[in-house]
């Protein structure tokens, strides 16, 4: 009776941890994107080198955002709702930029 501890959590248990993480690379992937894609339309095309790295990276963060909301997914705690949108977001921050390199090789 007098020996109960209670516990303390700091942390919510209703998104899991790895699920921010991913939404968190799959927004900063995003912004990267729609940065790359505005300056482009903006210049006519005549970007300079580090959007083509921009872009990389972008990459890159998306790649890394769908193993975090993998993991995330197999988590137990946190609903499955947010796990599939973070997913989501993730694969389509992914296939925007390999859509615009697409269209760069289909045009040219």
């Amino acid at each position: 009776m007098f020996n109960k501890k209670k516990k303390y959590y700091f942390s919510d248990d209703s998104i899991a941890t790895d699920t921010i993480i991913a939404f968190v690379l799959g927004g900063i992937s995003l912004v990267a994107e729609l940065i790359g894609i505005i300056s482009s339309v903006r210049t006519g095309g005549n970007v300079p080198e580090f959007m083509g790295v921009l872009y990389v990276c972008a990459i890159l963060l998306s790649i890394c955002g769908i193993a975090f909301a993998w993991f995330g997914f197999e988590a137990e705690e946190g609903g499955v709702k947010s796990k599939r949108w973070s997913i989501s977001l993730n694969v389509f921050t992914l296939l925007v930029p390999l859509f615009v390199i697409g269209l760069y090789f289909f045009i040219d």
